[in-house]
């Protein structure tokens, strides 16, 4: 028995201007429809005025960011771009752009404008975004310039997806991975990833070890919960008393690390007095044992690796530690 051949398909009908439309407006993602060609007619001027690195120029020149923004031109947008923003018509979207794409957003402006500027057709990227009303989601960015309009840039297609619950899974992971849960602080892995990025850092860098003064005692006298409340205490003088060039990470026990990038030897005292302050309100607040620690700093000599001045510090607070027991045992 044979079977009969199927007959061949017949092909299908072109799709209409009004399809391509329906489809448009009936996508399940955000999609926008930008013109960019006053865009590319400046940074071509640009070009030919001898700017060859973009990326450097506006890092360097916010005038020259602003000169950009208002050269974007939105052409359309479909349904699922006001229901995403929470707009109620394209005249409320368009009036609230900057609260769209909110000041913090200007460098993924910059990087978009970057990826083309370079020749791409396509720029992609994850930000993040604000509804008419304020509020702000995570999105992937997807963008590509449309056949036809790749040298003048007169058409370009952007989608627009959620992901604010993957990139909050995401940001949750990689808090786990670089915290300790008990201080609050960065953890050793931490501590591994940004010693490696500081071995090649142009400024001064200094490593402060910490250790505290008495736990074994906290522990074996009123228990190990009284262990671990001084563990977070010393966590949350770390946390609050000390400026941004300061990193605080929890290596184990009762040691702590404090990576400082940008500070001089001058400022040294004053970092010492803040966290002194800070245990003083600690104690201030009572508990069952005293917040009391032992510290050795270093500043990085020139050549010197990070695990060199880690040990440096280390010395120096092992130092601190017997002066403080030598005083106790007089």
């Amino acid at each position: 028995m044979t079977k009969d051949a199927a007959p061949p398909l017949a092909p299908a009908p072109g799709l209409s201007p009004d399809d391509i439309l329906a489809i448009f407006n009936c996508a399940p993602t955000s999609l926008w429809v930008q013109d960019l060609s006053l865009l590319k007619a400046r940074l071509d001027q640009w070009r030919a005025g001898g700017i060859r690195d973009l990326r450097a120029l506006l890092a360097l020149d916010a005038a020259r960011v602003e000169e950009l923004v208002p050269l974007v031109r939105i052409v359309s947008v479909n349904a699922e771009t006001l229901r995403l923003y929470d707009a109620a018509d394209e005249a409320d979207l368009f009036a609230h752009i900057r609260v769209i794409f909110g000041p913090d957003q200007i460098a993924s402006f910059v990087e978009v404008i970057c990826q083309l500027w370079d020749g791409a057709l396509r720029a992609s990227l994850v930000t993040r975004n604000y509804t008419v009303k304020g509020a702000r989601f995570d999105i992937s960015y997807n963008g590509r310039l449309l056949p036809g309009h790749e040298t003048g840039w007169g058409r370009y297609l952007i989608s627009v997806e959620d992901v604010s619950d993957r990139e909050q899974a995401r940001r949750q992971l990689e808090f786990a991975r670089t915290h300790d849960p008990l201080s609050g602080l960065f953890n050793r892995t931490f501590l591994t990833d940004e010693m490696e990025r500081l071995e090649t850092c142009a400024e001064p860098v200094a490593i402060a070890v910490i250790d505290l003064n008495g736990l074994k005692d906290a522990n074996d006298h009123f228990g190990h919960k009284a262990g671990d409340d001084l563990i977070r205490k010393m966590g949350r003088v770390l946390s609050t008393s000390l400026p941004p060039c300061c990193r605080s990470a929890r290596m184990g026990g009762d040691e702590f690390v404090v990576l400082v990038q940008g500070a001089g030897k001058g400022q040294w005292g004053q970092l010492l007095d803040a966290l002194t302050r800070g245990v003083e309100a600690e104690n201030a607040s009572g508990g069952v044992a005293p917040l009391n620690f032992s510290i050795g700093a270093a500043w990085r000599m020139p050549g010197e690796t990070m695990e060199s001045l880690l040990a440096r510090a280390d010395r120096r607070m092992y130092r601190s530690k017997r002066a403080f027991y030598d005083e106790v045992a007089a």
